[in-house]
């Protein structure tokens, strides 16, 4: 089953690494990814997109992880 993850990130060093790092510690791989300022006049947050395949714990297991990150202001299933 394939599913997308979108998040609104902290524009702060390392972020998209430690965000990688939870798909790479579980052994998910990554389709697809995308990182877009969303907003020019706030650029302190971007928009991070997600495609991954994984049955339904996986998809549970990712999003629950993602949400504990300090730099990830917002998790939503596409």
């Amino acid at each position: 089953m394939e599913f997308t993850v979108e998040l609104l990130v902290a524009n702060r060093y390392g972020a998209l690494n430690r965000i990688t790092s939870i798909y790479a510690r579980r052994g998910y791989n990554i389709d697809e990814l995308e990182a877009v300022v969303a907003d020019k006049t706030n650029s302190d947050i971007y928009r991070i997109t997600v495609r991954s395949k994984g049955d339904e714990y996986a998809k549970i297991q990712v999003m629950r992880q993602l949400e504990k990150l300090y730099d990830v202001k917002e998790v939503k299933l596409t």
